[in-house]
Formats: C-alpha cells, structure tokens, sequence
C-alpha cells in the first residue's frame, strides 16, 4: 500500500512544487530557472510517464474484466472502454514524444483529448461500473490534470 501511496503522490507533489518555485521566480532572473532542479519539462515528462503507467494498467484491468464479464452487454462496454484507454495510450505517447521534440503546440493539443477517453469509458459503463473502476478512472483524471497543470508551466 505504502508503494502505491507513494508512486500516487509524488507527481502531484512535484507538480506542487512546481507551482511554489514559480511564483517564488517573480523576484529572480530567467537565467536561475535552469538551475532549478524542479523544471517544468521534467515535471510534466514525470506527470506524462505516471499517467501513461496507469492508463497502461487500467487498459489490463479493462482487458481483463471484459473477459471475465459473464453477459454480452456488458463485453460490449469494456470493449468501449478497451478501446478508449487504447486511444488514451496512444495519445500520451504521442505527448511524450511532443514532449521530447519540443513540440509544445502539439503536447497541448495531444494532452487536451486525454481526458475525453477516460469520460468515453466511464459514460459507456454508466450504471455497470464498479467502486474500483470508479476509483481507477478518478486516478486517471488526476495524473492527466497534473499532467497539464505542469505543461501550462513550460515557457514556450
């Protein structure tokens, strides 16, 4: 529990700390901010990566629970979801590689449709979804809002 803890927290408290050495910077020069080890495109390359990892294993989790679904209805909403969370991995690759390539115009365009992927699979579950769905999802909502929080930092 303490791993999962852990591994949870400490984007959000990187993107945090992010947010506490931006506003400490009105006072010094641009030129201190690379010295800093709290850079924004460290921090949204870790906040990508955690939520790439959990939607990676939400889409197992996904995966699994569409073949153990005992009725075709509900087959039929994990393949929604399977594809969804697909997309959703596909999409915080192509962030990550945005990332690396400096395209900051095309990591903003590609981290503003993650969230959609994660409401396709909770609207498409509806009333068939479960607690730990429910939670997974919630996570996942998190990872990619630090993920933006910290993207919105990177001075472009």
């Amino acid at each position: 529990m303490a791993s999962s803890f852990t591994s949870y927290f400490l984007p959000i408290v990187l993107v945090a700390n992010i947010f506490n050495f931006q506003t400490s910077l009105c006072d010094t020069s641009a030129d201190e901010i690379g010295a800093h080890s709290y850079v924004p495109e460290e921090v949204t390359r870790a906040a990508i990566a955690q939520s790439l990892q959990n939607a990676n294993n939400n889409h197992a989790f996904i995966e699994a629970a569409k073949a153990a679904a005992k009725d075709k209805e509900t087959q039929d909403l994990y393949a929604i979801c399977d594809s969804s969370y697909g997309l959703l991995i596909t999409v915080l690759q192509d962030a990550a590689q945005s990332l690396a390539n400096k395209d900051y115009n095309g990591l903003e365009n590609d981290l503003s449709k993650c969230p959609k992927f994660v409401s396709d699979c909770q609207n498409a579950l509806g009333s068939k979804t479960t607690p730990e769905m429910l939670d997974r999802s919630r996570k996942q909502f998190d990872l990619i809002i630090m993920s933006k929080a910290a993207e919105g930092l990177i001075k472009k």
